[in-house]
């Protein structure tokens, strides 16, 4: 932050209208911040301007005074950048549905598809190669400047910035205090603000090691919570994971159950009906659809702003207040290992609790996990450090054995023509070195 509250934000992927809107209200609201000039970048010309057309709108209602500009170049946006937000999905929402279709004829079901499992190999594949060209940018034009990253793989393209670039840079995930909210007001039946907890794993697959109401320890409770809220029917493979490993995992059935190939095979999903099975995209269209109603209820309609500015859930702002001003903050944050968790290894991606102030962030010791999730989380992040050399470094032989460690894979009968199926479909957005495989 520079004199007077002024900061320069740029969006990276802005066409992802209503979640850039959604942050830019969170920064509208922020009191540390008086003023600034928000860039928005987008390869899709027509998505850019209408999402500018509602930022101003926005802006307006708020009564603040930012700059607004819009370019599809990054390059012409990130000079004197103080924070850049990268919410980017190479190949877009076309390029995942085909990546679901893909895997399925290969006999791989995948509930989401953008983290772990072939899905989330070939993302990373194809999303590395160019946060790191915008990261390796940054370095020259804004070296000052914070990367905020919202892309998934969030666990790869976080160790991809902390290994192979001198950005600072952390990345965010809402799920596991989404999660700690949904423990508190569903299961316990409580405030959010009374319920206080401690977690700590891979990136869509965190564990709760604490949690308190008012102080006291109530994970003795939380199995006869669980039973009588309902909410262990609600959430069924989360419930049968904390009773296998001791503790409760977030962010839910519909990431965890990706984890564990065991949930996702055709006659386990037929026995057990469970809620999130191989991704169709229905739900996913729904969410996309009420998110296409109010961004067209703000930027035509010109209505709809307090949605915007009611809290996004998200927790960039926090970060950016402790930054800007000095005031302590704790958020889940992606970091790589350095002796945080002592039972998995070093350089491994984590997801843990994270103080910041005016001096960057200062990742918690946590200490030993249980011995069973150490084992996943090392296994998974092991799974990542392959995934990322292979998208850094156009490593084919890297990739094959990320595709065999992969959970997922265990449901294929040819992880390696599954690998090339994805990369020949992909050939077009990734570079040009892997068009020899």
């Amino acid at each position: 932050m520079r004199e007077n509250g002024y900061c320069k934000f740029v969006f990276i992927g802005a066409g992802s209208s209503v979640f850039t809107l959604r942050l830019i209200g969170d920064i509208l609201k922020e009191k540390s911040i008086s003023s600034g000039h928000i860039a928005l970048v987008d390869i899709d010309g027509k998505v850019l301007e209408e999402t500018k057309e509602a930022v101003i709108h926005l802006i307006q209602f708020a009564k603040r005074e930012f700059e607004i500009s819009s370019h599809t170049d990054y390059m012409q946006a990130i000079p004197d950048a103080d924070y850049v937000f990268m919410t980017i999905a190479t190949g877009g929402y076309e390029r995942w549905k085909q990546d679901i279709r893909i895997c399925t004829d290969h006999g791989v079901l995948q509930s989401v598809g953008d983290t772990i499992g072939p899905g989330g190999i070939i993302r990373t594949l194809r999303t590395i190669p160019v946060i790191l060209e915008i990261a390796k940018a940054m370095e020259t034009v804004c070296p000052d400047a914070w990367m905020i990253n919202y892309s998934n793989p969030e666990g790869a393209v976080c160790l991809a910035l902390q290994k192979y670039t001198r950005i600072k840079n952390f990345g965010l995930c809402h799920g596991t205090p989404d999660t700690a909210q949904w423990l508190a007001e569903k299961v316990f039946q409580v405030e959010r603000e009374r319920f206080t907890y401690r977690a700590a794993g891979i990136n869509h697959f965190t564990w709760f090691t604490d949690m308190r109401i008012d102080g006291e320890n109530v994970y003795a409770d939380l199995n006869n919570a669980l039973k009588s809220s309902g909410m262990d029917k609600k959430e069924p493979i989360s419930a049968e994971l904390y009773r296998i490993y001791g503790c409760y995992p977030a962010p839910g059935d519909r990431h965890v159950g990706e984890f564990v190939p065991y949930y996702l095979k055709d006659k386990v999903l037929e026995d057990k009906d469970y809620e999130w099975k191989n991704n169709d995209f229905t739900v996913v269209d729904g969410w996309r659809e009420e998110a296409r109603e109010l961004f067209d209820e703000v930027r035509i309609h010109n209505r709809g702003y307090e949605k915007l500015l009611e809290g996004s859930g998200e927790t960039a702002a926090n970060f950016i207040r402790s930054l800007n001003t000095g005031d302590i903050s704790s958020e889940m944050v992606n970091v790589v290992n350095r002796g945080y968790i002592d039972n998995v290894s070093q350089d491994i991606i984590v997801e843990l609790p994270t103080y910041i102030d005016q001096f960057g962030l200062h990742p918690q010791k946590i200490g030993k996990l249980p011995d069973a999730i150490a084992a996943q989380c090392d296994r998974l992040g092991r799974e990542y450090l392959l995934m990322v050399e292979a998208a850094a470094t156009c490593s084919y032989e890297k990739a094959l054995q990320a595709m065999y460690l992969d959970p997922l894979s265990a449901n294929c009968l040819y992880p390696e023509l599954l690998l090339q199926d994805l990369i020949h479909a992909n050939l077009d957005l990734l570079p040009e070195a892997w068009s020899n495989e």
